[in-house]
């Protein structure tokens, strides 16, 4: 078959490898100069790093495993990762169980309860006993009301804005499961991994296995529209040319998709596809001239914060993979008409930096050698109670037209590990397909 994918991110590559390697005729399209989706990077002090930050977790064996089947093993790094969380104008430490004995934002009642939860959660295998149960409503009954006011509601905030009150209990447990897989038994120490030179080199081996088996992949080439006759997917047309498939893969998240297909086009499948709502992302890259903590991950519990985190990519990753600089990441996932969203550089880190100088008393914007900022405007689907509901299969009711993207990992949050996995899964569903055969 003569397969066309939309979207050079792991998902798309991944399929992509797996059908050029069944024998099929692959062709990939990213509108983007350089393949990686949200895992994307940008050349950086004589290497290249993340747009947004990304790391893997012990746990993420789909991410490993294609590391290792590419032979790229000696480049994987793994590192114990230090936490806090910035809470009553304090930096805390939050990594270990001590850690949370020392929680004093927390009664002490409630810190133990905090561990217990957590670690029952850890334990659960059926998630789907919570499919229809807010996680505000589950984590005030459980964690109790001041973990709620304390730590969750505000990340929660943080993490979906205004949509925080509604999410679903299946995304916290999946959250929760997924930093209990990254730590060493006895819940103590965590244990997360990077790729040295960046996620860029697992792209890059990606999309020279698919050309070396014959397939192709364009960059700088976004998708213009699928092309269908008499209901059937014909090919695509790009902003050079027309192409014919027999079948079209779209990575890409649904309202973009959507704004490919004939508005006709109007039964159960694509109204849940029009339902699917995301948050933005606004990141900005900081290269500072000094370390500004000793943490790695700094979560930021607080309604009034202008991003959810402060992450100090050098403190996992060593400043002499960078040239000796030091690399903090401010990340905030926003509606995309959010002041701070649309905001010209000037005003958003007038913002940022007003905060990180509460965090970082000593910090001064004459640190900032350099700054780099980065927006994603499909970074966060909404996944409210009940999701399930409106979670569409990966074939579509058009023959030949697949659909696999972020929106559809659930119970699962964003990850690579989660793409990847979903990009085997599609490419093991078209391998299936076969077209119906046309009436005359």
């Amino acid at each position: 078959m003569k397969i066309g994918i939309i979207g050079a991110g792991l998902t798309g590559l991944t399929a992509a490898r797996m059908l050029a390697k069944a024998g099929h005729q692959v062709t990939v399209c990213e509108a983007a100069a350089e393949s990686g989706g949200l895992a994307g990077t940008f050349p950086y002090a004589g290497t290249r790093l993340e747009t947004f930050y990304h790391h893997y977790f012990i746990s993420d064996r789909e991410t490993v495993g294609l590391i290792k089947e590419l032979g790229l093993s000696d480049r994987m790094h793994w590192q114990e990762t230090p936490m806090g969380v910035f809470k009553n104008n304090k930096l805390l430490k939050f990594a270990t169980p001590l850690d949370l004995l020392k929680f004093t934002p927390l009664s002490f009642f409630n810190r133990i309860r905090f561990g217990v939860v957590a670690l029952y959660l850890s334990k659960v295998k059926n998630w789907q006993k919570y499919e229809h149960v807010r996680a505000k409503d589950w984590i005030q009954r459980a964690f109790g009301k001041q973990a709620w006011d304390v730590m969750w509601g505000p990340l929660l905030h943080g993490k979906f804005h205004d949509y925080a009150p509604e999410i679903g209990m299946p995304w916290f447990y999946s959250r929760i499961h997924t930093r209990a897989g990254s730590r060493e038994k006895g819940m103590a120490k965590e244990r997360l991994g990077y790729l040295k030179g960046s996620f860029q080199v697992l792209h890059d081996a990606l999309v020279k296995e698919i050309k070396a088996l014959g397939g192709m992949v364009r960059g700088k080439e976004p998708v213009k529209a699928i092309r269908l006759t008499r209901g059937m997917i014909t090919g695509w047309t790009t902003g050079k040319k027309n192409e014919s498939f027999d079948v079209v893969l779209s990575t890409i998240a649904p309202p973009a998709m959507l704004s490919l297909l004939p508005k006709s086009l109007d039964d159960e499948y694509w109204r849940k596809l029009r339902q699917v709502q995301y948050l933005g992302n606004v990141c900005a890259i900081l290269t500072v001239k000094r370390s500004l903590s000793p943490i790695y991950w700094m979560n930021v519990p607080d309604v009034n914060s202008p991003f959810i985190a402060v992450i100090e990519h050098t403190n996992f990753v060593s400043p002499q993979n960078y040239q000796g600089k030091h690399t903090i990441y401010l990340s905030a996932y926003l509606p995309t008409d959010h002041f701070l969203y649309t905001a010209k550089e000037k005003d958003l880190l007038k913002a940022y930096y007003a905060y990180l100088k509460k965090i970082i008393p000593t910090f001064s914007e004459k640190d900032v050698a350099q700054v780099d900022i980065f927006h994603a405007r499909y970074a966060q689907p909404v996944i409210r109670a009940g999701y399930s509901q409106n979670l569409v299969p990966t074939t579509s009711p058009v023959p030949g037209l697949f659909v696999a993207n972020m929106a559809q990992i659930y119970p699962e949050d964003r990850g690579m590990s989660y793409s990847i996995r979903l990009g085997g899964q599609v490419a093991e569903t078209i391998k299936a397909y076969r077209a119906p055969e046309q009436k005359l």
